[in-house]
């Protein structure tokens, strides 16, 4: 059993919101790959370390699973993948959904809103698509 301490500690403020960790899977003999969901209300965090990356996306099954950073920058356009940079640190992105966090909870508990964010997550994963592959 892997917990949050393992993969990401930065994130470790969601218990005291009442998130219970759910779901994980560590890996040693794959670069200690793991992954771990905290299981809240009305979202959850599914955290992953992959060779010693930590990607940490938001959500749930029935809303659909979305990059942090584009719910952090969707919630506030002040926020730019720039800013967070590449790939983004779990510190600064834990430091930022905590000042937003009231945002995000508006946010996951709006049918409307999420269905503009699934538009708007479409749209900045073909961006990052063509800035890696680009069009030939």
């Amino acid at each position: 059993m892997i917990d949050l301490n393992d993969i990401a500690p930065a994130f470790l403020f969601v218990i005291g919101k009442g998130f219970m960790p759910g779901t994980s899977v560590y890996k040693p003999q794959e670069f200690g790959n793991a992954s771990l969901v905290m299981t809240g209300v009305p979202f959850s965090l599914r955290l992953e370390r992959d060779r010693g990356q930590v990607f940490v996306d938001v959500g749930s099954d029935a809303s659909g699973w979305y990059k942090l950073e584009y719910v952090l920058e969707f919630v506030d356009r002040s926020i730019t993948q720039q800013q967070l940079g590449e790939p983004p640190s779990p510190g600064l992105l834990a430091d930022l959904l905590q000042a937003r966090w009231d945002k995000v909870v508006i946010l996951f508990g709006d049918h409307q809103r999420i269905l503009e964010l699934q538009t708007f997550a479409k749209q900045k994963s073909a961006a990052l698509l063509n800035k890696i592959f680009g069009k030939r």
